[in-house]
């Protein structure tokens, strides 16, 4: 559904979308909302499909994510995304998520660009080519996505493998298996004591099938937790912050 410039989407939240506690996992929260947004461009006439013919397609770079209440299993909910005022290399897109009732239970601000998928280059928002409109009196929260910390790289790493679940349709790691990687270093038990609030992605590099990945991990503040995701190369892939 399109209206006022807003791009809508209703999902039923299955069994294979939440927890142990019957709450949705965050990464597959993260995953309807990026549906969503493929959802909107394809709308557009922007999507992969199109995209892909031009040698192009959409990389997120930012995320900031605020969790008022989780969906749990068999609810319905609403997301709501829209594109905002966008730069010349950064497009700005915010969503909102309902409940059946009209409840506001969470909500983000994003930052995407477009890259050329042969030259691994980021290219400016004006190839395009395409007028697009955006609610002026609209936003999910003010301000833009915060810069996260980054982490030494750590003195003993342990590497792990990007498997095949992990990728996405352009041979990559999925933006929301990274989320999903640094929330499996919480313990059960913690995981039970708390619920996250609030998620801070900043994506730097991307990785392929069969690369390798360590994560440096600490608690900057109570119940604050910082990740940096490095390569084998030693090279940052992305930074997370948490918070409980």
């Amino acid at each position: 559904m399109y209206v006022n410039n807003v791009f809508s989407r209703e999902f039923l939240i299955c069994g294979y979308d939440v927890d142990h506690n019957c709450r949705i996992v965050i990464s597959k929260l993260l995953s309807m909302m990026h549906e969503t947004a493929w959802s909107h461009v394809s709308y557009l006439k922007k999507g992969w499909r199109e995209l892909q013919e031009e040698g192009l397609f959409w990389a997120l770079a930012k995320l900031h994510l605020k969790i008022h209440k989780l969906p749990k299993w068999n609810d319905k909910i609403r997301i709501d995304t829209w594109a905002k005022e966008r730069e010349s290399i950064m497009f700005l897109r915010d969503y909102e998520v309902f409940s059946e009732t009209g409840e506001l239970l969470c909500c983000a601000i994003s930052e995407w660009m477009l890259v050329d998928y042969h030259a691994n280059k980021i290219v400016r928002l004006e190839k395009l080519n395409t007028h697009l409109d955006y609610p002026r009196d609209r936003m999910a929260f003010e301000g833009r996505v915060p810069r996260v910390p980054r982490l030494d790289f750590p003195e003993n790493p342990v590497f792990y493998t990007a498997v095949l679940s992990d990728l996405d349709m352009n041979q990559h790691v999925n933006n929301a298996s990274y989320v999903r990687w640094v929330i499996d270093r919480f313990s059960y038990d913690f995981y039970n004591q708390h619920q996250i609030k609030e998620v801070v992605i900043n994506y730097t590099n991307q990785l392929k099938p069969g690369e390798k990945y360590c994560i440096a991990m600490q608690e900057t503040e109570s119940e604050n937790f910082n990740a940096t995701l490095y390569n084998e190369e030693q090279k940052e892939v992305c930074k997370v912050l948490l918070s409980v």
